[in-house]
């Protein structure tokens, strides 16, 4: 399977958390982060870095993708099952990664204050 796409990002997790402690911290998170990531993500203690890498992992796919105008940040979702972080995708990033016969892979860190994510593409 060819690699077609590689994206990364990295994200503060001091800059999540601050949001998360401010007045917007609800607005926020219902427009990032689906039903599923925050109950995950909320009862943990390292919250911040959870959400943090999951908002690099959202950014990563995106820059893979080439940034296809439509794609929203709920329509990314990051799931872990007893293994590897992986994508459930919906809307137009479904639509695309479909279209195009594309797989995501994701690798997540967060290690000095920052979430690092790594999304490879490859064809199916």
């Amino acid at each position: 399977m060819p690699i077609v796409g590689l994206g990364l990002d990295l994200c503060s997790i001091e800059r999540i958390q601050r949001i998360l402690e401010g007045p917007r911290a609800e607005a926020f998170l219902k427009r990032v982060y689906t039903d599923g990531e925050r109950a995950y993500c909320a009862p943990r203690h390292d919250a911040a870095s959870a959400y943090a890498a999951r908002f690099a992992a959202k950014e990563a796919l995106v820059k893979a993708m080439g940034v296809p105008p439509g794609v929203k940040w709920r329509d990314m979702e990051v799931v872990r099952e007893g293994g590897p972080p992986r994508f459930v995708l919906s809307g137009v990033a479904r639509e695309v990664m479909e279209a195009r016969g594309w797989d995501a892979m994701l690798a997540l860190t967060h290690d000095a204050g920052v979430a690092a994510a790594t999304v490879v593409l490859q064809t199916k």
